[in-house]
C-alpha cells in the first residue's frame, strides 16, 4: 500500500503545507485547513481563502506587515539554501475571546539530495478563554499607514503610541491599550517588537 503526500499532510497536526523553491503553496493538509476556515471566519467574506484559492500563491502573500513579510521570507529562504537546518518560532495568534499560543516550524524536504521544498506546519500549543479583546477582531490592513494599530507578530503586544516612530514607541499588552484610552480599532497591521525581532535573528 502506497501513501501519498496528500495523505501524510491530511494526517498532520495543525496547518500543514508544502512550499516550493519560490515559497509557493503546492499542497495543504485539507481537514485542518477547513477547520481553520470554520473557526476563523473573516469579517469580510470576500477574504475567505478556500483551499483552491491559495494554491500556487506565495505563502508570503498571506503575511501582513512589510517587515514581517520580508523577515519571514528571508528565514524560509535560509532553510531552502541550507543556511539554517530549520526555523521554529513560538508566537501568539489570538482571537477576541481566546489567547492562542502557537508554534511554527519550517523544515527542509530533500529530493535526490537537494532541498527543493519546505514543510510548513503551524500547530496550537495552548488555548485559554478570556474576556473579549476587540483588538483581535479588527480587520487587517493590506497597506502601511501611520494611524494603523500595529501588533507584534510574535508576542501580540501593541506599539504605543499609535503612529510614533519605531525608536520612540513602547510595546504594551493589549489590555493596557484600552487602559490608556486606545481608540476603537478599525484596522490592524503587524510588525516586530525589539525583543521578538532579536530572538528571530538568533533563531536557528
Amino acid at each position: 500500500m502506497s501513501v501519498t503526500h496528500q495523505a501524510v499532510l491530511d494526517a498532520m497536526d495543525g496547518i500543514a503545507m508544502i512550499l516550493d523553491h519560490d515559497l509557493r503553496i503546492t499542497r495543504i493538509g485539507l481537514p485542518n485547513w477547513q477547520k481553520f476556515l470554520d473557526d476563523n471566519p473573516p469579517q469580510d467574506a470576500a477574504r475567505r481563502h478556500s483551499h483552491a484559492s491559495v494554491l500556487d500563491r506565495p505563502v508570503t502573500q498571506f503575511i501582513v506587515g512589510d517587515n514581517v513579510r520580508s523577515t519571514f521570507a528571508e528565514l524560509f529562504g535560509s532553510v531552502l539554501g541550507g543556511a539554517r537546518p530549520v526555523v521554529r518560532i513560538d508566537y501568539r495568534c489570538d482571537a477576541p475571546t481566546q489567547r492562542r499560543d502557537m508554534r511554527l516550524t519550517v523544515s527542509p524536504i530533500s529530493t535526490d539530495g537537494e532541498v527543493r521544498h519546505l514543510l510548513y506546519q503551524s500547530v496550537m500549543l495552548s488555548i485559554q478563554q478570556r474576556p473579549a479583546i476587540p483588538l483581535f477582531g479588527a480587520p487587517v490592513a493590506h497597506e502601511e499607514a501611520e494611524d494603523i494599530v500595529t501588533l507584534c507578530a510574535i508576542c501580540a503586544r501593541v506599539a504605543w503610541p499609535i503612529g510614533a516612530p519605531s525608536g520612540t514607541r513602547e510595546w504594551i499588552e493589549p489590555t493596557e491599550y484600552y487602559r490608556r484610552d486606545g481608540a476603537e480599532v478599525t484596522l490592524i497591521s503587524h510588525g516586530f517588537c525589539e525583543n521578538c525581532f532579536s530572538r528571530l535573528e538568533d533563531e536557528n
